[in-house]
């Protein structure tokens, strides 16, 4: 990291000594009597050195505005490029839907699981088939003991396929087929994290009452 601390100081400096060299702060110098000893030529040095002095103090100046809106501009793209260096994937909402789907001899009830995700990079898109979501089961509750053969759901997952561009939502889907009768089901409660093992999980309950 490269510091300026100098360039203050040197202005500092540089100003004091513009100050000493001033003509008006001159001892036994009287008010008015300065234009006509500038006019002789007697302060033409003094002048000079004051002028340089000041065109200096502007000089260094603007090298510190410029070195410092580098220094703001680097450190603003070194943090971009660090929190960017890779897509940042977080899990939104977790909602429910019970959909019936027409088959033979009866029709099939299933239970949608629809897992929210968020690509929250500015300019980072997920590549396709870098986020999954996995489901699990944890806890069913029933008014009737139902039997396994009838009901007994597993942990799922699913892929999202397509690449997911920056700050965009992606909805992904797990269905588990559930008994005709669902109003035995009283809750299902599940676990739902993306990216295992190290993505964010989430616990949440479908109530079927």
């Amino acid at each position: 990291m490269v510091n300026y601390y100098w360039i203050p100081k040197m202005i500092e400096k540089m100003a004091r000594s513009s100050k000493e060299t001033n003509p008006s702060t001159f001892p036994g110098l009287k008010p008015g009597g300065c234009s006509g000893l500038i006019l002789s030529g007697a302060f033409a040095l003094v002048l000079k050195d004051g002028v340089w002095h000041r065109r200096s103090i502007n000089f260094y100046l603007l090298i510190l505005i410029l070195l410092s809106s580098l220094g703001v501009e680097k450190g603003l793209s070194q943090s971009l490029s660090k929190e960017e260096s890779a897509p940042q994937i977080r899990l939104e909402n977790v909602t429910f839907q019970v959909r019936e789907i027409e088959s033979t001899p009866s029709p099939l009830k299933i239970l949608e699981v629809h897992v929210e995700i968020l690509n929250r990079s500015q300019r980072l898109t997920a590549p396709p088939k870098s986020i999954k979501a996995v489901v699990v089961p944890k806890e069913i509750k029933s008014s009737e003991t139902i039997p396994a053969d009838q009901f007994a759901p597993g942990p799922e997952e699913v892929t999202l396929n397509s690449p997911l561009p920056p700050r965009t939502r992606q909805v992904l889907i797990i269905g588990y087929s559930i008994p005709k009768d669902k109003e035995k089901l009283e809750s299902i409660t599940f676990e739902v994290q993306i990216n295992p093992p190290e993505g964010k999980k989430k616990v949440v309950t479908w109530k079927g009452r």
